[in-house]
Formats: C-alpha cells, structure tokens, sequence
C-alpha cells in the first residue's frame, strides 16, 4: 500500500479531516493564493484614501473637542501614519477639498477592491462565465457593495474606538463590544456576497463563508492592534514607516487569505465536493463532480456547454 493510499484511508475515517482536506484541494484548483494576493493588491490601494477620509471626517465633526479628536485619531490611525494623514489634510485648502479628495480616491480604488472581490467569489462558487455577462445593475451592485463595506467598516471602527477609548469598561459592555463587531461584520459579508454572486443564493448558503470570516476580520484587527505598534517601536524612527507599511500588507494578505478559505468552505459544503481523494489514482465522486464545476465555469457564451468526464 502507497504512502497515498494509507493517507487516504486516515482521512475517510474522519469526516472532519475529509472536509478539510476537500477544501484545501479546492483552495489549490481555484489558485486561492493568487486570488487572495489580488484582493490585498487593491485594498492596500485603498488604505491611503480612507485613512485620509476618516481623518478629515474626525477633524470636521470634532472640530471644537480637540482632546477627544486627538484620541480618536490614534485610535484609527497607525502612529507612524498619523502625523502623513494629518499633514496631508493641513496641506489641503480646507477640510472640505480634502474630503472631496479622500472620497474620490476611495471610490476609485474601493471599486477595484470589490470588483476583485467579486469576480474572486464567482469564481470559488464556479459561476459559468456566461452569467457573468454585464449588465445594467453590475455597476451599481459594485457601488452599493462598497457603501455596505463602508458602513461595517465605520460600525466596526467606531465599536473598536469605544473599546479603545474607555479601558475601564466591566467584561459584560467589553463582550457586548465584541459582540456587536462580528455581528456588523458577519451581516455586511453576508449582504456583500449576495450582491456579488452573478447567481442566486440563499442564506443558508452564504452563511458558512460570513460567520468564519467575521471571526477572520475579528482576529486581524485584533492582531493589527497589539502587533503592529509593537513592530514600529521596534523598528525605530528610520525604518518606522517602512515597516508600518508592511505589517499592513500583511495583515491585509492574512485578512484576505482567510476570507477565500471562509468562502472556499461555503463552495465545499454547498456543492457537498467532499470527500476528495488524496490517492490521484481513485478519484471520488466529489473529485468529478468538482472537475465538472472547474469546466463548466469556461463556458463564455449562452449556448455553450462543456462536459467533464474521468475515465
């Protein structure tokens, strides 16, 4: 018996190994690294607009509590970032260019990110092509989907900024915190992804992707907010910004990475493409049936069908 075949019989004695070995083969398919490292590309793009933005916004609505806008800033701002944002929003004729500005900027680069997010989710749930035709509403999905990225990004911000700014708060307010973070977070991925889908989708198709992905956007701020500062002291006033600007392309990498696989586990269990063979030599049922899917997503124009067929 090949070392393969002795793999294969441990996995199929152990359902949860079975679906977790199914998803890291459908993650390598459907080249999940190349899609997650897409989606980091444009949101760090967008990194630079909205800090500017919610620096302004702050600015703006806290412009005679200066105390407290100074503490909100470094709530949401990178300390090696901070004194950039602000320089750029002094820089600016008035607060009012310098939102202009900022929301510009957003916009554009926020619709590369959700477009990137868009054709990435078609593709895991293996949407043919020719539903992916353009359309009237596409742009406006795309829009409305950003406002809602937005939106949960603004809730989550201002939970962690309360957090944050009243460290004296009793476990239960602190769990209610918390709470209500991933609810914003699991609610807005779930309202995203039905936007974006070129098919229809249920809920209780979408849900498995939301719930571990809010745990995902959960953990990375979490992660963000005692690793990073830690690394720029560490760094020193010479490297400071440079490794600023790496930790958050990482921690964007890992946020990115983590919602492929979360929606790579939703495709798993939606399409049941489980269990996967580890032998190549005794392909499954699931292993077909995902070869079929992987085939029928290049079908490009309405008539076209293509079959899949294991010998």
């Amino acid at each position: 018996m090949t070392i393969g075949q002795r793999l294969d019989r441990l996995q199929r004695r152990r359902a949860a190994l079975e679906f977790a070995h199914a998803v890291l083969r459908k993650f390598a398919d459907d080249g999940g690294g190349r899609e997650a490292a897409l989606i980091t590309y444009y949101g760090f793009l967008s990194i630079f607009p909205a800090l500017l933005l919610a620096e302004t916004a702050v600015a703006w609505a806290l412009h005679n509590h200066p105390e407290l806008r100074r503490r909100v800033i470094a709530a949401m701002v990178p300390p090696s970032l901070q004194a950039t944002v602000e320089s750029a929003v002094a820089a600016l004729p008035a607060a009012r260019a310098a939102f202009v500005v900022a929301l510009a900027g957003l916009v554009l680069s926020g619709t590369g990110v959700v477009r990137a997010a868009g054709g990435t989710l078609n593709h895991l749930a293996a949407v043919p092509y020719r539903l992916r035709t353009g359309t009237a509403w596409r742009p406006a999905r795309v829009v409305a989907a950003l406002a809602l990225i937005l939106s949960g990004a603004v809730t989550v911000g201002c939970l962690v900024v309360v957090g944050a700014a009243n460290p004296g708060l009793p476990w239960v307010s602190r769990l209610l915190v918390v709470a209500g973070e991933l609810a914003a977070a699991f609610v807005v991925l779930l309202l995203v992804a039905r936007l974006l889908l070129e098919r229809p989708a249920p809920v209780r198709a979408l849900w498995p992707a939301a719930a571990p992905g809010a745990v995902a956007v959960m953990v990375v701020l979490e992660l963000g907010a005692e690793v990073l500062p830690g690394i720029v002291r560490r760094a020193g006033p010479v490297y400071g910004a440079f490794a600023t600007v790496a930790g958050m392309f990482t921690l964007l990498y890992l946020l990115s990475l983590a919602l492929v696989v979360a929606a790579e586990v939703a495709a798993v269990h939606r399409a049941r493409l489980w269990p996967r063979a580890i032998d190549r030599s005794r392909p499954t049922a699931a292993d077909a049936h995902a070869l079929t899917l992987l085939a029928r997503e290049q079908e490009r124009v309405p008539g076209q069908r293509i079959e899949s067929r294991l010998p």
